[in-house]
């Protein structure tokens, strides 16, 4: 279950965040400060319960509560608040639940255990999609990734290449940037990295990246990737490949001899 905080009190979102894993440990949690980010990270995954603060500054809980209704009716909304005035107004929006501070785990098992729509079990969570064979393409839930920077897909498409081993920073350097100044473009290495780890912590796929010193690589066995599948003999796999990978990046002919000899 993917479960989504909004509190603009430190303090507030990390007693909520440590008592909600009490209650629902198999649980991935997103944390927003403020109105504003908690709706981003809704537009963005697949929140099935958000908890969200009354009284913060700039967008209410209640403004946020509305907004959530309004793109998404049957999204079970808890809204936590240090004042009881608030439940009737809360009542009549038909918001899911309501939780007076401070909130312990037993609170909340309750709530949830008569949420005004029952969360049904989805099985396996979803996976990071790699797309490799053809133009090279990741999304999550059907969207594209946002990274913030456009060198940043072609770091996350290389990894993908290695197949779960390591890479450099020189070496994503020679990959990236070819003939070019190398010393100059290894610090911009960092940036794209930290780039990639923020797009995939905002999605709650942070563990697809390991990022050891001076060493990146992928976890095959976090993402949905045709080209692992392929590698694994997955027939589906090899009847998809028609001959192409990664075509936007000139790098990638030089694993079709791989491909085609495995």
């Amino acid at each position: 279950m993917n479960i989504l905080i909004a509190d603009d009190e430190r303090m507030m979102r990390v007693g909520m965040e440590k008592e909600i894993r009490k209650a629902v440990p198999d649980s991935s949690i997103f944390v927003a400060s403020n109105g504003n980010e908690a709706l981003e990270i809704f537009t963005k995954v697949d929140i099935s319960l958000v908890f969200l603060d009354i009284e913060m500054p700039g967008m209410s809980g209640l403004e946020v509560a509305k907004k959530i209704k309004e793109v998404s009716p049957n999204t079970n909304i808890i809204m936590t608040t240090a004042y009881p005035n608030y439940a009737v107004t809360a009542y009549k929006m038909h918001i899911g639940g309501y939780l007076l501070k401070p909130v312990d785990a037993d609170d909340i098992r309750e709530e949830i255990n008569n949420l005004r729509h029952p969360i049904e079990s989805k099985g396996e969570p979803e996976l990071l999609k790699l797309t490799c064979f053809g133009e090279f393409w990741a999304e999550y839930h059907g969207k594209p990734l946002p990274f913030a920077r456009s060198k940043t897909k072609e770091v996350l498409a290389y990894l993908a290449a290695k197949n779960g081993a390591s890479a450099t920073r020189l070496e994503l350097c020679d990959i990236l940037w070819e003939d070019e100044n190398k010393k100059s473009q290894k610090s911009y290495i960092g940036a794209l990295i930290m780039d990639l780890k923020k797009t995939l912590k905002e999605i709650g796929q942070e563990d697809v990246l390991y990022h050891g010193r001076n060493e990146y690589r992928l976890n095959p066995e976090k993402v949905d990737c045709d080209y692992f599948e392929f590698m694994k003999g997955n027939p589906e796999a090899i009847n998809a490949y028609r001959g192409e990978f990664m075509n936007q990046y000139s790098w990638g002919e030089e694993y079709i001899w791989d491909i085609e000899n495995a």
